[in-house]
């Protein structure tokens, strides 16, 4: 007879534990204080965009400042002053010189956009495309429609901006908060790194600079090559007999500060517009802003801009696209030189580990067999 097998007894379930989580009174005060930043950025949103604006230009000339303390010994409180001023006053005259022309092209291209729109489609290229599309008809449609109400936009948006201009409130806070943040870096700066220890310091030291470096030179060279790309391209259009090349000229200025997709826009509505004269006019107008792309790219920008914002092309469209849906024009203006800025503070984070990391995929031989030719030499 077989031997009875013993009976196999289920384990027992471990004893079940009780977790607790305690939270500080100094955890729940961080949060607290958090929160309430959270909430006073969302309800004072315009005043602290005012503050970032403020903030971002003391950036850029912080450059110059410090150029002219050194180069030419002034003191800081006048370097800050001859800067602001000296920008305000050319902002100042710019404006008179070209505001009142420009929004006064820009109505008469409104305006005259259905006759433009039509004019393009009776160029041979449109006529093609009109017996296979409806692309002419809704480009009439849209020009018609624009034109029929634009211009009490565009009367609207002009009186607001004279009511601003003649108050000129945000205009005056926004130069005083810039100077006042010019004159005043250097001791925020060493107030910061007086809480820190001397290796941090040093850290945060050399990161103000480079920071402050790339959007000082990134923002300047952007002005310069803008101005350089409306003065170009706008010169063109008038040689090649385009309607309305000042406002021509602008448009591509202004477009050209929006790094990557802003010269192809421009590049686009310059052949358009220089269609109705011809299409030997539009293909001329499209070769003139392809050839001063490249002299941009592989001329203008490394003399001037340098490797500044030595990032990649699909970053520099995401952060356009994020800037301008967070603030705006400001935000997509701003938005390289933050991304550049934010990519030298995570490399600065992350130098020790991708230290690390290259050490040990080089193996422990690696260092041994380096160092071994410098002793011998």
């Amino acid at each position: 007879m077989d031997d009875e097998l013993p009976a196999v007894q289920a384990p027992k379930p471990p004893p079940l534990q009780r977790v607790e989580i305690t939270i500080s009174w100094r955890t729940l005060a961080v949060i607290g204080i958090a929160g309430a930043l959270a909430w006073a950025m969302v309800v004072a949103r315009d005043a602290f965009l005012l503050l970032f604006i403020a903030l971002f230009l003391a950036l850029v000339l912080e450059t110059p400042a410090t150029w002219l303390q050194e180069r030419w010994g002034m003191r800081r409180g006048n370097a800050a002053i001859v800067l602001v001023l000296g920008t305000v006053a050319l902002l100042v005259m710019l404006g008179y010189l070209l505001v009142s022309p420009f929004v006064g092209a820009i109505q008469d291209l409104v305006r005259d956009l259905p006759g433009i729109a039509e004019r393009i489609r009776e160029s041979g290229l449109f006529q093609w495309l009109d017996e296979r599309t409806d692309l002419g008809t809704e480009l009439q449609d849209w020009a018609e429609g624009l034109a029929a109400d634009a211009p009490s936009k565009l009367d609207d948006i002009a009186a607001i901006g004279t009511r601003v201009f003649g108050a000129g409130l945000i205009g005056v806070a926004i130069v005083f908060m810039t100077l006042f943040l010019v004159i005043d870096l250097p001791n925020l700066s060493a107030a910061l790194r007086s809480i820190l220890y001397p290796g941090t310091a040093d850290r945060v030291q050399g990161l103000e600079h480079r920071i402050t470096r790339t959007i000082g030179r990134y923002a300047l060279g952007a002005v310069v090559i803008a101005s350089i790309a409306g003065i170009v391209q706008g010169t063109a259009a008038w040689a090649l007999g385009a309607p309305f090349a000042l406002a021509l000229g602008i448009i591509a200025g202004l477009l050209g500060l929006i790094p990557q997709v802003g010269a192809t826009i421009a590049a686009l509505i310059l052949s358009l517009v220089t269609l109705t004269v011809g299409w030997p006019q539009a293909v001329a107008m499209l070769a003139v802003c392809i050839a001063y792309q490249q002299v941009e790219n592989y001329l203008l920008q490394p003399t001037i801009q340098g490797r500044a914002a030595d990032i990649s092309g699909f970053f520099v469209i995401a952060s356009v696209v994020v800037g301008a849906a967070l603030l705006g024009v400001v935000g997509a203006l701003i938005a390289v030189p933050l991304t550049a800025s934010a990519q030298i503070v995570l490399r600065e984070l992350t130098a020790e580990r991708r230290a690390a990391v290259a050490a040990a995929r080089a193996g422990p031989g690696a260092g041994e067999d380096a160092a071994g030719p410098a002793e011998t030499a």
